[in-house]
């Protein structure tokens, strides 16, 4: 039983202190997204002359790019730039399966995950492996 009680005040506790929290941000009227949650936010860049360093390339240049596999394989084709807050390229938007335009999806490969090779993106996974990614609703 006395577990219970303490366990029923620290619940107690924690939600209080939640909602003082949430009571001070709308009397503020601003969002406070957490520091982690924004830095994971990623955005197509539409300046075409942002560098993409690790590829040695322009945003322009990076899109459009066939995409393929380590057996040499056509996976897709390079679609968007996505950039962090700061701007900075760090994952491109592939589009991968379909025939003639129908059944086709859009995936994020991350950069690190990519490499620029005889004028196409070549990564280590297979074009199955991509299918099987989150589609990209961006």
């Amino acid at each position: 039983m006395k577990r219970m009680t303490v366990a029923i005040a620290l619940f107690s506790l924690t939600m209080a202190g939640a909602q003082q929290a949430a009571a001070q941000d709308q009397t503020s009227g601003t969002a406070t997204p957490s520091a982690s949650a924004s830095a994971n936010v990623l955005v197509p860049i539409e300046k075409d002359d942002v560098p993409v360093n690790s590829l040695n390339l322009m945003v322009d240049q990076v899109e459009d790019l066939d995409v393929i596999g380590a057996d040499g394989k056509a996976i897709g084709e390079v679609e968007d730039v996505l950039g962090d807050q700061t701007g900075q390229p760090k994952a491109v938007v592939v589009e991968v399966g379909g025939f003639l335009g129908v059944g086709e999806k859009n995936v994020i490969l991350m950069l690190n995950d990519v490499s620029l090779d005889m004028g196409k993106l070549r990564t280590q996974l297979t074009k199955e492996q991509i299918e099987t990614l989150p589609e990209y609703g961006g």
